[in-house]
C-alpha cells in the first residue's frame, strides 16, 4: 500500500531541493509532481482530490499554489511515508497559509470572540434525457460454396482404319485407261479416330437476394428524475442546568 505525502514551500528553490532529496532516498522520479504557477493550481487540488485528500484541504492546497507557493507531493509506500515527510520538512516545508483576506469576506462574521458554524445541504435536480440508439437484432448470411459432382455418361466412338488389298487383274486397257496408265498419281486415304471430349458451360440457375425493410414505430418510454429539497423547520432547544 502507498499514502500521498505532500510538502509545501516558498521558494521554489526549497520545493526543487525537496525533489532531489526523495529522488537520493530512492524514491522513483515518476511518483513525485511538483505544482507551482497558478495555472497548476486547480491541477494540484484536483490532484490531491483522486488521491483521497477531503474536498476543503485540496483546495487550501490549490489555493496556496495559486499565491505562489510550490506544492510537491510524492506517492510512498507506506512503511516510508514518515522518513519522506521527514525529508520535506528538513529541506523547508512549511504549514498551509492562512485563508485569504478575501475568502475571509466571504464567511460570516458573529459577534467579539466567536465565529459562526455553518452547515450546508443541496438541493438537488436531476435531469433526464430520453432518445434512442441502434441496437443489433441479428440478420442472415450468404455464404457461397463449390460442391463438386461426378458426371458419368457413355458415347459411341467410331474408329476407322485403311487396309491395302493387292488384287491380281488380266484384262486389257481400254484406250483413256492406255493414256493415263503412264502417267505419276497418288492416292491416299486417311483413317480417323473418335476421343471423348468434354465441354463445360457455367449458367445461373438461381440468384439469392438479401434486403431489409425499415418501419417506425412510437414507444412510450418512462423515466424517474429524482429531486433533493431541502426543508428549513426550527429545532427546540434545552435549557442548561441551573447551578
Amino acid at each position: 500500500m502507498s499514502t500521498i505525502v505532500v510538502g509545501l514551500y516558498k521558494e521554489t528553490g526549497s520545493a526543487k531541493k525537496a525533489f532531489q532529496a526523495l529522488i537520493a532516498a530512492g524514491c522513483q522520479e515518476t511518483d513525485i509532481e511538483t505544482f507551482g504557477g497558478a495555472d497548476s493550481a486547480d491541477k494540484a487540488a484536483q490532484g490531491l482530490l483522486g488521491h483521497g485528500f477531503e474536498k476543503e484541504l485540496a483546495e487550501q492546497y490549490g489555493a496556496a499554489v495559486r499565491q505562489g507557493h510550490t506544492l510537491v507531493a510524492a506517492d510512498i509506500a507506506d512503511d516510508d511515508a514518515d522518513a519522506a515527510e521527514a525529508i520535506l520538512d528538513e529541506n523547508g516545508a512549511i504549514d498551509l497559509p492562512e485563508a485569504s483576506a478575501a475568502q475571509k469576506a466571504d464567511g460570516k462574521k458573529a459577534g467579539p470572540g466567536g465565529t459562526v458554524e455553518q452547515q450546508t445541504l443541496q438541493s438537488v435536480k436531476e435531469e433526464v434525457g430520453i432518445g434512442k440508439r441502434r441496437v443489433s437484432k441479428g440478420g442472415m448470411k450468404l455464404t457461397s460454396e463449390v460442391t463438386e459432382t461426378p458426371v458419368r455418361d457413355t458415347v459411341t466412338l467410331r474408329d476407322e482404319t485403311v487396309d491395302v488389298e493387292h488384287r491380281k487383274v488380266d484384262r486389257a486397257l481400254s484406250p483413256d485407261e492406255e493414256k493415263a496408265a503412264f502417267g505419276e498419281k497418288t492416292v491416299e486415304l486417311t483413317a480417323t479416330s473418335e476421343t471423348p471430349e468434354i465441354t463445360k458451360e457455367a449458367r445461373v440457375v438461381e440468384e439469392v437476394v438479401l434486403s431489409k425493410t425499415a418501419s417506425e414505430r412510437e414507444q412510450a418510454v418512462e423515466a424517474t428524475a429524482r429531486r433533493t429539497d431541502v426543508k428549513v423547520e426550527p429545532v427546540g432547544g434545552k435549557s442548561g442546568d441551573k447551578r
